[in-house]
């Protein structure tokens, strides 16, 4: 069966876009929520993480989950091997409030283990919460603390989704190449 050459090229160009996807849209479109992790996955490029969907299936039945609920799922780890967690042994979440001062603000404080990370560790398991809890509706910047750790140990505090660069012009080009992409 021949494809006329116009069809051809609309299917070419589709296929093109689907490695663009990212697991959020895909989450959100199947009515999951997807939890974000440190993706070691064996071919060394690529993003630095990558997202399953939430094994809690009450999660989505129950319509909204509180960030309690989302947070709970994703501090115990993840599912596939392929993906690990960010966070230091022991971590928990301690308490969540939205910020009054701040609308859209959500304010996270997680146990004093949280305060042991530092650095890319930081900055990866910060971004793990963000993306993960900027899928409820009404989070638009998440504000994450340490209990019992006072510093500022970040550049600014209240982190937003659209801040992670989850590709980089080097690697975004392979992963296309080879099928890979979220």
């Amino acid at each position: 069966m021949r494809f006329p050459r116009g069809a051809l090229c609309a299917l070419c160009a589709l296929a093109l876009l689907l490695p663009g996807c990212s697991a959020r849209d895909q989450g959100e479109r199947e009515g999951e929520y997807l939890l974000y992790y440190l993706n070691n996955s064996q071919s060394g490029h690529g993003p630095a993480l990558a997202a399953e969907p939430c094994p809690d299936g009450e999660l989505a039945a129950q319509g909204e989950p509180a960030p309690d609920a989302l947070m709970g799922a994703l501090l115990r780890g993840p599912e596939h091997e392929e993906l690990a967690s960010p966070f230091p042994e022991g971590v928990t979440l301690r308490r969540w409030e939205w910020d009054p001062d701040q609308p859209g603000n959500l304010v996270v404080t997680l146990s004093e283990q949280y305060g042991e990370l530092s650095e890319i560790a930081l900055t990866l398991a910060d971004y793990c919460i963000v993306l993960t809890l900027s899928q409820l509706e009404g989070v638009e910047t998440v504000e994450i603390q340490a209990e019992g750790f006072v510093g500022n140990y970040r550049s600014h505090q209240r982190l937003s989704a659209g801040e992670a660069t989850l590709w980089d012009g080097v690697a975004r080009p392979e992963m296309e190449a080879t099928g890979g992409g979220g």
